[in-house]
């Protein structure tokens, strides 16, 4: 691959308030400017780069990128992580996986009777004894099998040619570059006219494209150390780091789509697309399972740095957002120390105490954090009307659309970002820039040092700069001392 295509090239936004969607009504943003953030626009980025982004608390919304002012926005939003070896799932977990194995393989919905439609009759070599019994909320098969197990007991793909024939319904997923088509949008469109209420003229294939599809991400293989190529041509596992759609359906209708990043160290919550037909189902609840059942096999297979599941953002004052912390063992970053921590009862309670504004963890933590019993709470939180997957909802997505002109980092800068007074002329002048490129053929350009360029405004650019450098981080900058690999190149369009 040619140099300037394997490069992450980021153009800065800057600093800017804009409206909040976590403290509205669904479908609804604040009235006023409350969230603060830095953003900036990323054309291409490699999937290393990302994983180092997000590990600094950023999140990607289509090819803009953009990191909370923890110490500021209305709605402070921490980056959580689930360690997908060591889930097991509660009962609430097992709840929805034999709620949707028992319809697949009966055909009953809940509350439906077992001679509904006389389904279970109509069954190949159905298993009516084994049905008898299992009633709404009970845990008939116990701790003797593993839930991402259960999870998969019906799967076309995973199962015999047999055990198919005595379904009543062929439930399949499929792994597929995040690419727009008229399957995945009409479902889309779905979606947002019933649970978010969108107008269906405000539902287009462009905003669905830009948001939730694209190519931001440049593709780099993974190294499996087993032979995958079977469970990559069923769609079951990925080729290569980037972005993706995970295709649900049933009966060869497409009832749900995950799309998702999948990064060196995890699978990363972008969004939930579900049919309003399926509302019964927890089709969010399932696709976090099968988000981190997907983690565990990528690992499985000899990928040894994956291992967890990003959720997205976890806000302690919102509801549709703080049910995260259900999935367990779950850590949260510290967003001034970039460090994760164990979210244990005690973090959690403070924080959604403190809702507002960013105290250091290690004020708040005991110091036997990491010995403390995370993995065996249970924080459940009361049931919500809508059923929530791990990722953000519409009206929560960060965009540019919406933010007032930007200007420049508060005094102090936001939690996390490096203090810009400490980068010297000489820090900026050392930066390359990355000039005479083809955008739409993305070839050409070369990498020049902003001290041998001249400038309108060389103090307002510099201001740029030096914001650029405390946000992303100065060692994370192409320059002439610390080089280009591994690093973002800063790109003017």
């Amino acid at each position: 691959m040619p140099p300037q295509l394997s490069l992450t090239l980021l153009t800065p936004y800057g600093y800017s308030n804009g409206t909040c969607g976590y403290c509205s009504p669904a479908g609804k943003r604040s009235k006023g400017s409350t969230s603060s953030k830095y953003g900036m626009v990323s054309e291409q980025m490699t999937p290393d780069f990302y994983q180092l982004l997000i590990d600094r608390g950023w999140r990607r919304s289509g090819d803009y990128v953009y990191h909370p002012d923890m110490a500021r926005t209305c709605c402070p939003q921490y980056t959580i992580r689930l360690d997908s070896t060591s889930f097991k799932g509660n009962k609430k977990h097992r709840q929805v996986v034999n709620r949707f194995n028992r319809h697949l393989e009966t055909g009953h919905k809940p509350g439906e009777s077992s001679t509904s439609g006389d389904v279970g009759k109509a069954r190949k070599g159905g298993n009516a004894q084994k049905d008898k019994g299992k009633g709404k909320g009970k845990d008939n098969t116990g701790p003797k099998e593993d839930l991402l197990h259960d999870l998969h007991k019906y799967e076309i793909g995973l199962i015999s040619n047999d055990e198919e024939e005595g379904l009543s319904h062929k439930f399949e997923t499929r792994l597929g570059p995040a690419k727009a088509t008229a399957e995945t949008f009409e479902l889309y469109k779905a979606y947002q006219i019933a649970v978010h209420k969108d107008k269906p003229d405000g539902v287009t294939l462009r905003g669905f494209d830009r948001f939730l599809c694209g190519q931001t991400l440049i593709e780099a293989p993974i190294k499996y150390t087993e032979n995958v190529d079977e469970e990559i041509r069923q769609g079951k596992l990925p080729k290569s780091y980037g972005q993706y759609h995970l295709l649900y359906k049933v009966d060869t209708k497409l009832i749900g789509i995950s799309v998702i990043d999948i990064l060196p160290n995890c699978v990363s919550s972008v969004y939930f697309i579900w049919h309003p037909d399926w509302a019964w189902a927890s089709l969010g609840k399932l696709s976090a399972l099968y988000e981190i059942s997907l983690s565990r096999r990528i690992r499985e297979k000899g990928v040894e740095g994956m291992k967890w599941v990003y959720m997205g953002y976890w806000i302690p004052d919102c509801q549709k957002m703080k049910y995260k912390s259900e999935y367990a063992p779950s850590e949260l970053l510290d967003p001034g120390t970039n460090t994760f921590h164990l979210l244990d009862n005690k973090l959690e309670s403070f924080l959604v105490n403190h809702p507002k504004g960013y105290v250091p963890f290690a004020q708040i933590t005991s110091s036997d954090l990491n010995t403390s019993k995370g993995k065996d709470e249970d924080r459940s939180h009361p049931e919500q009307n809508e059923d929530p997957p791990f990722s953000d909802t519409t009206s929560d997505i960060e965009s540019d659309e919406d933010e007032e002109p930007p200007s420049g980092l508060p005094n102090p800068p936001p939690p996390g970002f490096e203090d810009p007074s400490s980068i010297s002329d000489d820090d900026v002048e050392g930066v390359l820039l990355s000039l005479g490129r083809n955008k739409y053929t993305k070839t050409g350009g070369k990498l020049i040092p902003i001290c041998n360029l001249e400038f309108r405004d060389q103090e307002a650019m510099y201001t740029e700069i030096r914001e650029f450098l405390s946000a992303v981080g100065k060692g994370n900058v192409a320059s002439i001392e610390g080089g280009v690999a591994g690093k973002a190149v800063l790109y003017l369009g």
